[in-house]
C-alpha cells in the first residue's frame, strides 16, 4: 500500500510539470531520481505518448539523473546542449595528505549533513585525488559554501564546473560468486552479509535491503538477472548470472559488487 501511494505521488508531479511545460510553454525538471523513480516515470511517459523530454545526470554513465522536459517549440539536440544550466558539478581538489582517504560514501554522507533531500544530489565520481558530485545549478553554490565548512575539506579546493568539463569514469566492480540453496531474497542477503536467516529477514524487515533502488519487504522475493541489490552496511551489488549446480543441487549466483 504504502508503495503503491509513493507512485501515485512520483506521477502526480510528473502529470503536474508537464501541464506546466505545456501551458507555460517552457522547460520543466524534476529533482535527481533513483532507478525505480525513473522506471514508474518512463512507463508513465510512454502511456501519455509524451516524446519531448530526455533523462540526464550530467554525464553518460550517471545512475542518477533528472528528467527535462520541453516544448514543442525546442529540439532535443537544443536542450542538451543547455543542460548545464540545470545541472553542475562539484569539483574537490584534495590536499596530498588525504589522498585516497575518501570513499564514495564518506562524500556522500558529509553532503547529507547538511540537510538537503537526496534527490537534491546526482552521482558521485570519487577519485585518489578528487572527486566530483552532480548538483542541481540551483543548489551548487549553498553545498560548496557548506563543504568548505567541514574539517576535512578545510585545505580541498571546491570550484562549480559545467558537467560537460568532469572526468567521467565507469563504477569499480568485483566480482563475488555465492552458492545458496534458493535465490529468495533472504537466502541471498544472509550469504552476502554474512548473517543467520533470521538476522537477514530483519534486515529486510527494517528497510535495509533495496532491489533496483524500492525497499523490498518480502524475505520470498526472487532475484532475477541484472537486478541491483543494496544492503546497509554491506553495499551494492549487481546480479551478473544466475544458475544451477546438478551437482551440489545449489544455486550460484555471480554478483559484482561496486567498490
Amino acid at each position: 500500500m504504502e508503495q503503491k501511494m509513493e507512485e501515485k505521488i512520483i506521477i502526480a508531479k510528473l502529470e503536474d510539470k508537464i501541464k506546466r511545460c505545456i501551458i507555460k510553454n517552457k522547460i520543466e525538471n524534476t529533482e535527481f531520481l533513483n532507478l525505480y523513480q525513473k522506471k514508474i516515470i518512463q512507463q508513465k511517459l510512454n502511456e501519455l505518448k509524451f516524446k519531448n523530454y530526455i533523462f540526464n545526470g550530467g554525464f553518460e554513465e550517471a545512475e542518477n539523473q533528472i528528467l527535462v522536459l520541453y516544448p514543442e517549440k525546442l529540439s532535443k539536440e537544443i536542450v542538451e546542449r543547455h543542460i548545464h544550466k540545470v545541472i553542475k558539478a562539484l569539483q574537490i581538489d584534495l590536499p596530498n595528505e588525504v589522498y585516497g582517504k575518501y570513499q564514495h560514501k564518506d562524500y556522500l554522507s558529509t553532503v547529507m549533513k547538511i540537510g538537503l533531500e537526496r534527490e537534491r544530489i546526482g552521482d558521485i565520481i570519487v577519485y585518489q585525488d578528487k572527486a566530483y558530485i552532480i548538483v542541481l545549478n540551483e543548489n551548487a553554490e549553498y553545498i560548496k559554501n557548506s563543504l568548505q565548512e567541514f574539517i576535512k575539506f578545510k585545505k580541498a579546493k571546491i570550484e562549480i564546473t559545467d558537467v560537460n568539463q568532469i572526468k567521467s569514469k565507469s563504477p569499480e566492480l568485483k566480482e563475488i560468486e555465492i552458492h545458496i540453496s534458493s535465490n529468495r531474497l533472504d537466502c541471498i542477503v544472509a550469504e552476502i552479509a554474512r548473517v543467520s536467516r533470521s538476522k537477514a529477514e530483519q534486515l529486510i524487515k527494517d528497510e535495509k535491503v533495496s532491489i533496483n533502488c524500492k525497499f523490498e519487504c518480502k524475505n520470498t522475493k526472487q532475484i532475477s538477472k541484472k537486478d541491483i541489490l543494496i544492503i546497509r552496511g554491506s553495499g551494492k551489488y549487481i546480479i551478473s548470472e544466475i544458475y544451477g549446480n546438478n551437482k551440489t543441487k545449489k544455486i550460484i549466483v555471480k554478483l559484482h559488487k561496486y567498490i
